[in-house]
């Protein structure tokens, strides 16, 4: 038994040391459904490629993992949102060291996000 418990926390501490600081959980607590979702570097000129892949879609309510590669370095970052009418919501220059939540919101037909 104390193999096994031993075994479970070494593992996660590997799991853990390979996250990325950047890395966290977007809400979307919006009632729009986004098929778009694009992050780059602030100091970035193009977006990088839709990180909804292979029909996936930021379903109103729902949450996806947001991870970075390792050696991603920024202290800002920008974000599209698509969603499916062609609406599109962009935050700029966002700092996410550290960051664990980005919850979307409609604030009196706003799209905001609340930095947690």
């Amino acid at each position: 038994m104390k193999f096994r418990f031993f075994l479970f926390i070494l593992l996660l501490s590997v799991a853990n040391a390979f996250a990325s600081d950047l890395d966290f959980t977007l809400v979307n607590q919006t009632a729009r459904s986004f098929e778009g979702l694009y992050i780059t570097a602030s100091s970035n000129k193009d977006w990088d490629a839709n990180l909804l892949l292979n029909g996936k879609v930021l379903a109103a309510g729902g949450k996806i993992q947001v991870r970075f590669k390792n050696d991603a370095k920024s202290e800002t970052w920008d974000f599209n949102l698509v969603d499916d009418e062609g609406l599109s919501v962009t935050f700029d220059k966002v700092k996410l060291t550290g960051v664990d939540t980005v919850t979307l919101k409609d604030v009196n037909g706003k799209i905001t996000a609340e930095i947690e």
